[in-house]
C-alpha cells in the first residue's frame, strides 16, 4: 500500500510535465491537493479515493484530518489484503479481527486512543459508503430497546443502530507545567522565535496548529492603554495557498486575548527579524512563525520542527514537554482562578462542555487535596 499526499496544487503543461502556474489564458492543467491510496500494483483504490475526496472538498475537513484518515485506511487495507477480505462484505467478526491485528505483536505499539481513532475513521468510511452505495456497514448492529409500561409512546421502540467497537482508554493524566519549569524552558530557548511561540501558547491557550497559522496581520497594538490586546485569528480562506498545507484552525475563528507586553515582543520580532527574512527570501505567504535555518529559511514553521525543538530543549533541561502542555497549563491556571466553565470553554474553543470540565475537575481536586492536607496536619498526621 502506498499513500500519496499532495499538499499543494501544481500545474501540468501539454506534455504533462510539472511546471509553475502562469497567468490566465495559458494551456495548463491545475492539479489540486489530494490524498490518494494506491495498492501494491500502484492502482488507485477507488472507494478510498472517493471518500477522502468527499471529506476534503465537500465536507471541508482540515487537510491534516484527511491525511490522518488516509493513514488509517492504509492500515485497514493492508489488513484486508493480507487476509484476502473485500471491504464491502465485512461483518462484525472481521472488524474484531482487525482490532486484534492492530494490537498484535508484529504491529507497532499503539495506544487505545490511537486504535479508537482508527475505528472512528472506519466508521466514517462505512457510514459514507452505506449512504451512497448501500453497502453493508459492519459497524452497526440492531439492539432492541427494553419495553416499559410507562406510556404507549415508550412501550415499543424500533431497533436502534449503535456503535459496537471501542477500546477502553486509560487516562494518562494531563501534564501541568509549574512556573519554575516554564521559566527553565524559556531560558533554554536559543532562538527568540521559539521563546515567543511557547509564550503565545502559554498566554493565549492556542493549539499548536492555530499558533502556526497565525498571520503577521494579526500582530499589532490596538489599545495602547490596555494590558490585554485582542488577538484576531484570520480565517484560512484559501487552503491551497503554498505553505498552508499543514495549518489548521480546529475550532474555527474565536476570540483570543494576549498580554500587551507579549504583543510588543511579537511586534519587535516582526520588525527586526521577520521583515528582513521576508525581503531577502521574497516569501509568498504571511505566516508569522517561520523557519530561520538556511536550508528552508522563510518557509512556514512545521509541526515537526516544533516537536524537534521541544525534544532538544527537554533533553537539555530534563523537563520533557509537548506544545499542548502549555495549553493544559493555561486552562488549569484559569480554572484555579475560578473562571466560569462557560468563559473557559469559549477561550479554549471547545465544542463540548465536557472537554472543558476536565480542567475544572483538576482545579477542584487540587483544592480538595489542599484542604485535606490542612485537616491531617491539624491532627499531627
Amino acid at each position: 500500500m502506498y499513500l500519496r499526499i499532495v499538499d499543494r496544487p501544481y500545474a501540468l503543461n501539454d506534455s504533462l510535465e510539472v511546471v509553475e502556474a502562469t497567468s490566465k489564458g495559458s494551456k495548463q492543467i491545475i492539479v489540486e491537493r489530494y490524498v490518494c491510496l494506491f495498492d501494491d500494483d500502484f492502482n488507485i483504490i477507488p472507494e478510498v479515493w472517493e471518500f477522502l475526496h468527499n471529506r476534503l472538498w465537500y465536507k471541508a475537513l482540515a487537510f491534516n484530518s484527511v491525511v490522518s484518515k488516509g493513514t488509517d485506511l492504509k492500515l485497514f487495507y493492508e489488513f484486508l489484503y493480507q487476509n484476502r477480505y473485500s471491504y464491502d462484505s465485512l461483518f462484525p467478526k472481521e472488524i474484531n479481527t482487525f482490532i486484534a491485528w492492530l494490537r498484535s505483536d508484529n504491529q507497532s505499539s499503539r495506544s487505545a486512543k490511537t486504535i479508537n481513532r482508527i475505528l472512528s475513521t472506519l466508521k466514517d468510511f462505512y457510514t459514507y459508503h452505506e449512504a451512497i452505495h448501500t453497502i453493508n456497514n459492519p459497524f452497526l448492529h440492531a439492539s432492541e430497546t427494553i419495553q416499559t409500561k410507562k406510556s404507549y409512546a415508550n412501550r415499543i421502540k424500533p431497533f436502534t443502530p449503535t456503535v459496537r467497537y471501542k477500546i477502553k482508554e486509560f487516562d494518562r493524566g494531563i501534564r501541568i507545567l509549574s512556573k519554575e519549569q516554564i521559566q527553565i524552558i524559556l531560558d533554554a530557548c536559543t532562538l527568540q522565535r521559539d521563546r515567543l511561540l511557547f509564550e503565545v501558547l502559554l498566554f493565549t491557550g492556542m493549539r499548536i496548529g492555530e499558533a502556526l497559522s497565525l498571520s503577521v496581520h494579526s500582530v499589532g497594538i490596538s489599545d495602547l492603554y490596555s494590558e490585554v490586546q485582542d488577538l484576531t485569528m484570520l480565517p484560512n480562506q484559501d487552503d491551497s495557498t503554498i505553505g498552508n498545507r499543514t495549518r489548521q484552525q480546529k475550532s474555527g475563528i474565536r476570540d483570543l486575548f494576549i498580554p500587551t507586553a507579549l504583543m510588543e515582543k511579537l511586534n519587535d520580532y516582526y520588525e527586526h527579524t521577520w521583515l528582513g527574512i521576508y525581503t531577502k527570501k521574497q516569501m509568498d505567504h504571511d505566516f508569522f512563525f517561520i523557519s530561520e535555518f538556511h536550508n528552508n529559511i522563510g518557509e512556514p514553521l512545521s509541526y515537526q520542527a516544533v516537536w524537534e525543538r521541544c525534544r532538544v530543549i527537554g533533553k537539555k533541561t530534563g523537563i520533557y514537554f509537548t506544545p499542548h502542555d502549555f495549553r493544559h497549563t493555561y486552562a488549569t491556571m484559569l480554572a484555579r482562578n475560578k473562571m466560569s466553565i462557560d468563559k473557559l470553554r469559549k477561550l479554549l474553543g471547545h465544542r463540548y462542555m465536557a472537554s472543558t470540565d476536565i480542567y475544572i475537575q483538576i482545579a477542584s481536586k487540587e483544592e480538595l487535596v489542599h484542604d485535606l492536607a490542612g485537616f491531617y496536619e491539624s491532627y499531627g498526621i
